[in-house]
């Protein structure tokens, strides 16, 4: 798979998906699919919990993404996309649930290819979606400040 057409939305996934094919998904196709998440938000290191560990070694590549102004867009439309997601639905507001940890993903991705505004965007967007019931773990926002860089835990009350 070429990550960088992939991204660019010219050409389809490893598993023959275009990117705004994965945008249409529905609620039900993005939390039970879950090889989605490192081909819209690729990071430049593998993922400890993913079986295909799939990831950008070529910094290169890193840094030619980076500057193409399609990608860029076509990044911040899978931001939205997740975003969206995360606003119809409320179960990913509970201890251990796999879509706090796309959401880490998606912060370091953002970073990483696009600007740490977008990332911090993205992070300032989820928590504003944070129900007063919610309970996500410590551990999540620690993950979630670590991505950013942060120190601190800011957790909603």
């Amino acid at each position: 798979m070429d990550i960088y057409k992939f991204l660019k939305g010219l050409e389809p996934d490893d598993k023959g998906r275009f990117i705004h094919q994965i945008w249409n998904f529905s609620d039900i196709e993005i939390e039970r699919t879950h090889d989605f998440i490192q081909r819209l938000f690729p990071l430049n290191e593998p993922s400890a919990l993913s079986l295909n560990k799939f990831y950008i070694k070529d910094p290169a590549l890193i840094e030619r993404i980076r500057i193409d102004p399609t990608i860029a867009k076509n990044l911040i439309a899978s931001k939205n996309f997740f975003l969206g997601f995360l606003s119809r639905n409320d179960q990913w507001q509970h201890h251990h649930n796999h879509n706090q940890l796309r959401i880490t993903r998606i912060i370091k991705s953002l970073i990483l290819l696009v600007s740490r505004d977008e990332a911090e965007s993205f992070f300032q967007d989820v928590i504003s979606l944070i129900h007063s019931n919610a309970s996500i773990s410590t551990t999540a926002y620690e993950h979630w400040n670590h991505a950013l860089g942060e120190k601190s835990v800011s957790q909603v009350s």
